[in-house]
């Protein structure tokens, strides 16, 4: 690459000025110059070097100014200023600058806080950003760049939404101590990317209160629907899952099929596993039965968003009839069950 000067300085050759760089540089950059070049070129570079005897000032800091601009083309060394700060500085500092003077220069360059939520579920950075103070809030998410915080910001209430937005407009300087913290302990608390559980979620907290008692769960879905009403309708689909009605009478699941649309049962089965097509299968005629088995073979790969909706009917179906008393479906605690 070096050798590449060639036309550019009448002074010297391509070979001398890749001699005169390597003399010159720091001896870690000298030694990337090196490392692109094959060893017929090192060999070069070396008789060159040695034939050298002096160069002035002015000569040398055109070659290097010259080298500088090749440099920047084939990226041995960063592009812009905040990889510079980053990957760079940090080996010319000395400890004790590196101490007091890189953190307050990597403040002002650094991405990792942006990077790490982007990778994050927006769920999970509400979550935790939820007990903090409004103004801690408010730092997290100007930190984080403005999609993030978008993100992050729609799972808010609107109540909270506003007071953060407020807080944000007024933030002018934020002590760089603050900053550290705010963003130590939200990366701490949502840990690593292979340290991740999958706990709550809309399935696992309607599962929860499927095993309370009715009067229980209907008082703490009614709390749910005054702040969030959808929120409290998914859950209360999904309280009850379609896997559940296998524990029907046979009477029951006849009760049920009467009541359900045939398009949403083939739908249904479609997604179901095959202890569940059997279930609901031997309790219509063997014909039925055989109907609605080529129907399901014909119909192909179905998307599962349409075979859950399809079973979150029929379930709906099912909870409508026995709250009616027409079907006993074995969900939940009893009413007078101890606590």
């Amino acid at each position: 690459m070096a050798l590449a000067l060639q036309d550019q300085d009448e002074s010297y050759s391509g070979v001398e000025r890749a001699a005169i760089l390597v003399m010159y540089l720091e001896r870690t950059l000298a030694k990337a110059l090196l490392d692109q070049m094959t060893d017929e070129e090192v060999r070069k570079v070396g008789m060159a070097m040695a034939a050298i005897d002096r160069v002035d000032a002015p000569d040398i800091e055109r070659i290097v100014g010259e080298f500088v601009k090749e440099l920047y083309e084939v990226a041995l060394m960063p592009r812009t200023g905040p990889e510079f700060v980053n990957k760079v500085l940090p080996e010319l500092l000395e400890a004790e600058r590196r101490e007091t003077i890189l953190p307050i220069l990597r403040r002002r360059v650094n991405t990792e806080f942006a990077d790490f939520i982007t990778n994050r579920p927006p769920e999970a950075v509400a979550a935790i950003m939820a007990d903090e103070h409004p103004q801690t809030q408010a730092v997290a998410l100007a930190l984080m760049g403005p999609e993030n915080a978008a993100r992050v910001m729609r799972l808010m209430s609107e109540e909270v939404k506003g007071e953060v937005t407020v807080r944000m407009a007024r933030l002018k300087r934020v002590p760089g101590e603050l900053i550290d913290d705010v963003t130590s302990a939200i990366i701490s608390a949502l840990g690593r990317d292979d340290d991740f559980l999958e706990v709550g979620g809309v399935d696992k907290t309607a599962r929860m209160l499927g095993q309370l008692a009715k009067t229980e769960n209907d008082r703490i879905l009614e709390v749910v629907a005054d702040e969030d009403n959808p929120l409290a309708e998914r859950l209360r689909r999904r309280m009850v899952l379609f896997g559940d009605l296998m524990t029907l009478t046979n009477r029951g699941i006849q009760t049920l099929l009467k009541q359900v649309d045939r398009d949403d049962l083939i739908l249904s089965l479609k997604g179901g596993s095959p202890a569940e097509i059997d279930r609901f299968l031997e309790n219509v005629s063997s014909r039925a039965a055989e109907d609605i088995r080529e129907e399901m073979e014909i119909m192909g790969p179905v998307p599962k968003s349409r075979t859950r909706s399809a079973q979150e009917r029929i379930v709906a179906t099912a909870l409508k009839l026995a709250e009616e008393g027409a079907i006993y479906l074995a969900i939940g605690a009893s009413d007078d069950e101890d606590e």
